[in-house]
């Protein structure tokens, strides 16, 4: 006790620019029975330097979808704003695709594991509790501020009260076990002591893990074939959930008054509204116009609060579809609604599924294209209107998430390479936009790994 309060009051007593040296990259191996994250070092020219390994306490996926993106999903693993918190994702798994195409048809409740965040960036484990549902994929958080601040009312003047809100999104599995997909949240106090405060909301209308659109062999044959992974991948009633039809990511709207979720099957996009409690109620659906499935992924908001969302396959009309990667860019109005900036902006890639901003000037966004292996960069305008740059601004071994981050005068992107274990590294160039490769690093699993975060 007398060493926590000692380690609150030193951060209380450093000014803001010197609690924290330098900065720090995480990512997470998503090992089958012992799921670990990495902690990288990050030095103010951006460089790497691997510093620990620790366990979440839970499982995995391992390869139970194609081995360059084994969850199917972005924001696995996340920071509080304040990053004095880290959360991972565990889908508790129980074994592998042994290769022929054979699949968990469990109902194994899946894990979240949180961590505290010390003042060099290494973590120590704090608690695992239950996701509230199956193959947890996705997380979103907030701090909490005093009063109404992001409104949310909270009060955080002990470390035992909640600080931070966290969402849950679980994208479901075997039919048999009746449990739709859906969110839950969660409060989390400055120990990072995670406690359920809302019920899971199963109301992802038109979803179903267990039949529909795109689960039959059939249907599923050429997505697989494009993957090179097994049919059985794509096959509905088993565990992991159907990857053509799983929800991909939620995240809070910048002004936290809403909550977002993306779900491939339906191509719909989710806007639960929240109370002042930070509990979801019913969502707005939109706006369901692409025409093939799956396509919207991930999705992140520039500095006017617009939502840039990406496309696996853009305005293809079946799939699969090579060389079709797109984004698209929306004004979400207070009540829910999609307002369309930008439609189908194509990046020439293939499986556009993650995106980060350029968090200093928040002028380019870069995508993560997963088949082709590339990453392609946007300009974005004050009114959320994006221009494809590039559609290669950089090669990267089957990139599966990406995060950006800024350092003085500087900004860094990092990815996670699914395709050979490796952190890639760049700096981004904020007057083109640009990247050039830095000291990155590895130590992941060559195939497997997703879920990356920083500071």
């Amino acid at each position: 006790m007398m060493k926590r309060c000692l380690y609150y009051a030193l951060l209380c007593w450093l000014p803001a620019g010197i609690a924290w040296a330098d900065g720090a990259v995480y990512a997470m191996t998503n090992a089958l029975g012992n799921n670990q994250i990495n902690v990288y070092h990050r030095a103010t020219n951006g460089n790497l330097t691997q510093m620990q390994t620790i366990a979440t306490g839970g499982g995995g996926s391992g390869l139970q979808l194609a081995a360059v993106d084994s969850l199917g999903s972005a924001g696995s693993l996340q920071l509080d704003p304040a990053h004095r918190l880290l959360f991972a994702v565990n889908t508790e798994s129980s074994r592998a695709n042994d290769g022929a195409g054979t699949y968990n048809s469990d109902c194994q409740q899946g894990s979240i594991s949180s961590f505290l965040v010390s003042p060099n960036g290494t973590l120590t484990f704090v608690s695992k509790v239950p996701s509230g549902g199956l193959f947890p994929n996705s997380l979103t958080v907030r701090r909490l501020g005093n009063g109404t601040e992001n409104g949310l009312h909270r009060n955080r003047d002990r470390e035992d009260r909640p600080n931070v809100l966290v969402y849950v999104l679980n994208a479901g599995g075997p039919g048999n076990c009746n449990v739709s997909p859906n969110v839950i949240g969660f409060e989390v106090d400055g120990n990072g002591h995670m406690t359920p405060v809302t019920a899971a909301q199963n109301v992802f209308a038109g979803l179903s893990t267990g039949s529909g659109a795109n689960c039959s062999a059939t249907s599923a044959a050429g997505f697989a074939g494009l993957t090179g992974a097994p049919v059985a991948d794509f096959a509905c009633g088993l565990n992991p959930p159907s990857f053509p039809r799983s929800p991909a990511q939620l995240k809070f709207t910048p002004d936290g008054d809403q909550l977002i979720v993306t779900v491939k099957g339906t191509n719909t996009i989710y806007v639960f509204p929240l109370d002042s409690e930070g509990r979801a109620g019913n969502p707005t659906l939109g706006p369901n116009t692409l025409p093939a499935l799956p396509s919207f992924f991930g999705f992140t908001f520039d500095k006017h609060g617009h939502m840039l969302v990406t496309e696996l396959f853009g305005s293809a009309i079946s799939i699969p579809a090579g060389a079709t990667g797109a984004i698209s860019s929306y004004t979400v109005t207070n009540s829910g609604i999609l307002q369309s900036i930008s439609t189908h902006i194509s990046n020439g890639g293939t499986a556009s599924c993650w995106i980060a901003l350029e968090p200093k000037n928040g002028k380019f966004a870069y995508v993560a294209n997963n088949l082709s292996a590339n990453i392609s960069s946007y300009s974005v305008a004050n009114d959320g209107t994006v221009l494809l740059i590039t559609g290669n601004a950089a090669s990267s071994m089957g990139p599966n998430d990406l995060v950006a981050v800024t350092e003085g005068g500087s900004s860094f992107l990092y990815t996670v390479n699914a395709g050979n274990g490796t952190i890639g590294a760049f700096k981004i160039n904020l007057t083109d936009g640009s990247l050039s490769p830095i000291t990155g690093s590895n130590g992941l699993p060559p195939a497997g790994a997703q879920g990356i975060a920083a500071f």
